[in-house]
């Protein structure tokens, strides 16, 4: 079950980034199923019970998302207030006879889309969260990130030999014929290039965290209290056949990163990794042999960097034509928010609601406001906006939580979840990478493991012991 779990969130990737009907709907099927096979047992030894610890936080991120979600469809009942598309269902009376009844929702059909893979994220959370209770599923759920990162990045590349990047499969990006001589950033697997520098970053961090985590088999040895698993260890000892492979993919990754040319994707992951390198770092600067092995790292990713940073990352920083564009957009959002602030216009709703107000100046037709919470709020409307971001931080806070009380042999998984979703949802930000389902999938997988692994149980109770062994 933990494999099958595993191999469809992270290869969730591949087709184009599950963001066509054709991708996702078959994986929220999959989701569906599995959940309904770990609330058995199956897969899990305690499959979905909830410990006392962690029951007001998961009774409250419970209620938040059932609220989220029937609001989500009270948009499209006709029992709701008339809203601020009330008007276009009165221009489609006068103008074809008859209409449907004034709904908030000005696309139900999209936001029956958008309500499937909500509910799908919050399966994956949960799911997650049952399987990775033991450590060891947790640490693969990592090296699952990172193998998909690599086959992404890899794939990014070989089209960028082949086809100069402007090819996804035979999805051509571009608007217009193709000939050789033109160029596309680099994108791997997903069409957007921001998407794709969002994938890579969180890949980097899961490679960092496997590279900074103890071992498993001296993680399993009983120390003396104050005696660390670190203390008086060689680099030597410490670079093993596993983390040779993860320094090989470090470059990978990161070249890939920095062929996007993404500024937000780059800066989100270098908050990211460093969010990480404080969390695993706390305290441990007393151990020589933990710094030099950080140092190390961090002196690698600095190489890497300042040997691949191309000409398009500068270029595109300086340029700042995408910029003014996303400014309009954000301010024909705020529009949209005004003209209806408390019901919305219905999750899906953004991109009818924005053809209605588009600026002349932009002639390319837009469905994203670049940036995701603006648009949560665009079509949440401010009531259930606030619950459906609490959905998000209360998870993120859990895993910084873990992160900050847990014992340092069990530290590195919550922190690596905290930074593996923080760099998708600060790039949000910005972009609307969180959106993409292969994207929205691994970060709800990582906050379930994140979750899962803040609440071990040596930290439930100080007056109980048990051997390390049977630690989860």
């Amino acid at each position: 079950m933990v494999a099958f779990f595993l191999a469809v969130v992270m290869l969730a990737a591949v087709p184009m980034g599950a963001n066509r009907d054709w991708a996702w709907a078959p994986l929220c099927t999959l989701f569906g199923l599995m959940a309904i096979a770990v609330a058995c047992g199956i897969g899990g030894r305690r499959g979905l019970a909830v410990a006392e610890i962690e029951r007001r936080p998961l009774l409250a991120l419970t209620c938040l998302f059932l609220f989220m979600l029937a609001f989500a469809l009270w948009q499209m009942s006709a029992l709701a207030p008339l809203a601020g598309d009330a008007w276009l269902f009165r221009r489609a009376a006068e103008i074809l006879g008859s209409a449907h009844a004034p709904i908030p929702a000005v696309a139900a059909d999209l936001a029956r889309n958008s309500l499937l893979r909500c509910i799908a994220c919050g399966l994956v959370f949960l799911i997650a969260r049952a399987l990775c209770r033991d450590r060891n599923q947790a640490r693969w759920l990592l090296i699952a990130l990172a193998a998909s990162g690599v086959l992404v990045v890899a794939y990014g590349l070989a089209m960028q030999v082949s086809t100069n990047a402007c090819y996804v499969g035979t999805y051509l990006k571009m608007h217009h014929e193709f000939s050789e001589k033109q160029y596309c950033l680099m994108s791997g697997t997903f069409v957007n290039s921001n998407s794709f520098a969002c994938y890579a970053g969180m890949s980097v961090i899961a490679v960092i965290a496997l590279l900074l985590s103890g071992e498993r088999k001296r993680s399993q040895t009983s120390y003396s209290y104050g005696y660390g698993e670190d203390d008086d260890r060689r680099f030597i000892d410490w670079l093993t056949g596993a983390r040779v492979a993860q320094l090989a993919a470090l470059p990978l990754l990161l070249g890939g990163l920095l062929f996007s040319a993404s500024r937000a994707g780059l800066a989100a992951t270098a908050i990211g990794v460093c969010a990480f390198g404080f969390l695993i770092t706390r305290g441990r600067w007393k151990s020589q042999s933990y710094f030099a092995r950080a140092l190390f790292v961090g002196l690698a990713i600095s190489v890497v960097v300042g040997l691949i940073a191309g000409e398009a990352l500068i270029a595109k920083f300086a340029g700042a034509d995408d910029t003014w564009a996303r400014l309009r957009i954000w301010q024909t959002s705020l529009q949209m928010i005004a003209l209806s602030p408390w019901l919305g216009w219905g999750l899906g709703g953004f991109a009818d609601a924005y053809a209605i107000l588009q600026p002349g100046s932009i002639l390319q037709p837009n469905d994203l406001a670049h940036s995701t919470p603006l648009e949560v709020v665009v079509e949440l409307g401010v009531l259930a906006a606030l619950p459906a971001f609490a959905v998000v931080l209360i998870p993120w806070s859990v895993c910084l939580r873990g992160a900050l009380k847990r014992r340092f042999a069990q530290r590195y998984l919550p922190a690596a979840a905290f930074a593996i979703a923080g760099v998708p949802i600060l790039h949000s930000t910005v972009d609307f990478s969180l959106q993409m389902p292969a994207i929205g999938f691994v970060v709800s997988a990582s906050l379930g493991m994140g979750w899962a692994q803040a609440f071990g149980r040596r930290d439930r109770g100080q007056e109980h012991f048990v051997a390390e062994r049977e630690i989860g």
